[in-house]
């Protein structure tokens, strides 16, 4: 029960102070910034193209290894992660970070799971000790057609 309570601490400290700043997809930002992301990250990118445009896949030194969703529109839409820690949220959410900075958006659906559902940003992570997952995308932006639930691996 202890570990369990940890890990979840873990989340959301990460969530609020960031654990390492090796993760900088911003989320709603545009194809440039990935171009931007991989060089200053010294990533590894791969370009798959979807039917709603490109997934970008950054791989880090860390380990960690980010999604970052393009829609057709030069958009990032969507951002998923998963890795050995969390990656620094206040680099992967951008601008987006604020509307959970400042409030008390970390209700735990179990001692390891994160779901936060803000007014046009949604969360949903979990993890235990060296393997955390998580995805988050901008419902505003998500192209039409787009179910988020199996389009984001």
């Amino acid at each position: 029960m202890l570990g369990r309570a940890l890990v979840a601490a873990s989340i959301v400290a990460s969530c609020c102070v960031g654990a390492a700043r090796d993760a900088r997809a911003t989320l709603g930002g545009n194809l440039a910034s990935v171009a931007d992301n991989q060089q200053r990250l010294g990533a590894a990118r791969q370009v798959h193209k979807l039917a709603s445009g490109e997934r970008h896949e950054l791989t880090l030194p860390s380990g960690i290894v980010v999604h970052e969703y393009v829609s057709a529109s030069g958009a990032v839409y969507a951002i998923t992660w998963h890795g050995p820690r969390v990656p620094d949220m206040r680099e992967l959410l951008g601008p987006y970070f604020a509307q959970i900075a400042h409030r008390d958006l970390y209700p735990h659906d179990g001692h390891h799971r994160m779901r936060v559902d803000g007014s046009d940003l949604v969360i949903r992570a979990s993890g235990h000790a060296h393997s955390f997952s998580g995805r988050a995308w901008v419902p505003s932006l998500v192209p039409s057609g787009v179910n988020i639930d199996t389009s984001l691996d």
